[in-house]
């Protein structure tokens, strides 16, 4: 006798084998068109789909989409498949031809919607046609074999991908609300329309030039730190580039350049600008560093030159190595009871945003891993 049909992760009490079903069998693609849709019904283009299901954006009619979805079909992105986009469908509306509205007779929706997302589904619709534009080709499809359990398992299955989906999206609005807020204060505080209670004086104004001068910072350059050097010398010493993704860490080394907190930007890429917590790291070349000496707090100058980062320039000619024009703009300089208080409120909300978007990480993980443990 054969071995029995089933995943390795199973909710309690189910036993039975899960049967192959032909594609054509189990799962159907909407091909109805409406002539005139009317003007707010919603329309979504590949755009509007986001990578590990979602949407985002204006969904307003704003295209010449006549293509049909209803609510509960997944909508899935045949157009360069490994983008893996799709949304469960909480409306109708009209689509993108790139997008394919999957429906079936045979299966839960909810579980249809899992089924799409796991790599049984996701291994067919890579088998693509072209290759500078690859598309999901639906013939494919129909002709595969997909493991799938009886309806209570199904439902079961279905409503626990959703629930870790809702969650998931609940975090991402979290996150983005905090993130908002975050603007708005920058805002409000570093053009002093917001101050502390008790915090009247006037601030005075420096360049970082003048700083510089007076002796309260010093400002330098990291050093060449390249991908093969860390492959010879491994570590856990974390080492920032000019990347803006990942807090700017680029891999670890088995070397450190600073133990000590600093205010870093990217010289390459817009001047993205980082605050620097006390920890053994180092920068590459294309960053620049600030380390604070006296009156001044670090956390505080950073967060003032976030505010001012659009304004940041870079002379590519004076010296021989890039760096920044110290006399660009001034910076406001309470007193030092007042910068580490605001520096200390940023700080907090980044350690909110850097633990939500911790949260959201590990949530999809364990999504990625159920999906390859309760399906075939």
């Amino acid at each position: 006798m054969g071995k029995k049909l089933q995943p390795k992760l199973r909710f309690r009490g189910f036993t039975d084998a899960w049967e192959q079903r032909k594609g054509a069998e189990v799962i159907c693609v909407r091909r109805d068109n409406i002539a005139n849709p009317p003007k707010d019904i919603v329309d979504v283009e590949l755009e509007n789909l986001i990578e590990g299901g979602g949407l985002q954006g204006d969904l307003s009619l704003r295209t010449a989409s006549t293509s049909v979805f209803h609510e509960h079909d997944t909508l899935f992105g045949r157009l360069r498949p490994y983008l893996r986009k799709f949304w469960f469908a909480n409306t109708s509306g009209v689509k993108s031809g790139e997008i394919w509205s999957l429906y079936s007779s045979a299966l839960k929706p909810e579980f249809l919607y899992a089924l799409t997302q796991s790599a049984q589904f996701l291994n067919q619709a890579l088998q693509t046609a072209g290759t500078k534009m690859p598309r999901a080709e639906w013939k494919t499809i129909a002709e595969a074999y997909f493991a799938v359990p009886q309806a209570e398992e199904q439902e079961k299955i279905g409503i626990l991908f959703q629930k870790l989906e809702q969650l998931i999206d609940a975090e991402k609005r979290k996150l983005e609300l905090l993130e908002k807020k975050r603007e708005e204060l920058l805002q409000c505080v570093f053009s002093q329309r917001l101050r502390l209670n008790g915090c009247t004086e006037d601030c005075p104004q420096y360049s970082l030039a003048e700083l510089e001068m007076n002796g309260d910072i010093h400002m330098g350059r990291g050093k060449v730190i390249s991908a093969i050097q860390m492959k010879k010398n491994p570590g856990i010493y974390p080492v920032y580039s000019s990347s803006s993704k990942n807090n700017g860490e680029m891999g670890r080394y088995g070397e450190y350049m600073f133990d000590h907190e600093l205010v870093t930007w990217s010289i390459d890429g817009g001047g993205h600008v980082f605050y620097r917590a006390k920890h053994r790291f180092s920068i590459t070349n294309v960053c620049g560093y600030i380390q604070v000496r006296n009156n001044i707090d670090c956390s505080f100058l950073a967060y003032q030159m976030m505010f001012k980062h659009s304004k940041l320039h870079f002379d590519y000619t004076s010296k021989a190595l890039p760096s920044l024009i110290k006399n660009m703009y001034d910076l406001s300089m309470p007193s030092l009871y007042e910068q580490e208080r605001i520096g200390r409120l940023f700080k907090v909300f980044d350690s909110l945003i850097e633990f939500i978007s911790h949260k959201i990480e590990l949530t999809e993980q364990k999504k990625k891993a159920l999906l390859q443990t309760m399906f075939l």
